[in-house]
């Protein structure tokens, strides 16, 4: 994803979430349920602080293209092509350049992709509905994913819940 205020903070509002969810969802005997509620309950305090400080989205321009069978810039994603050739399949690249001179490419073939941006690598389903990839996700594989969502633009999707 590219390195912005909002996707740093949004990754770690994710995270707390997460905290969150797994303190509920812990089965303890019932003498620590005391325990449990008062660390939920900071967790929760942890959150809402931290969703106070929420950055602006950073303005960004982008130009965008949809390559078929498109040649990446990215020197990973050329071995990731590669093999795609070798094997016969067919592949689409996405290719978004900011007008900060970011770009974010993303390899699409058969309904999994694989994106560069911000100097990292993200594998995943690829949601052709709302042209997004979640990370780590893989319906063949049973694999729910991560809970990263990433726009081709590597933005992180990330509303912060209102129950905070």
């Amino acid at each position: 994803m590219l390195k912005t205020a909002l996707n740093e903070w949004s990754l770690k509002a994710l995270q707390l979430e997460t905290a969150l969810l797994a303190l509920e969802e812990i089965e303890l005997p019932e003498e620590m349920h005391g325990l449990q509620d008062a660390a939920e309950e900071k967790v929760m305090e942890l959150a809402r602080a931290w969703t106070a400080r929420q950055p602006q989205k950073e303005p960004r321009k982008w130009e965008r293209q949809t390559l078929p069978d498109g040649a990446p810039l990215d020197d990973e994603l050329k071995e990731l092509v590669a093999g795609f050739k070798e094997d016969g399949k067919s592949w689409t690249l996405l290719r978004a350049t900011s007008d900060r001179q970011e770009v974010v490419e993303t390899v699409v073939s058969e309904g999994r992709a694989c994106m560069a941006a911000g100097g990292e690598y993200y594998l995943g389903q690829w949601d052709a509905a709302d042209s997004v990839l979640e990370v780590g996700r893989d319906d063949d594989a049973g694999e729910p994913g991560t809970g990263l969502v990433l726009e081709p633009t590597g933005e992180l999707q990330y509303t912060p819940d209102p129950d905070l």
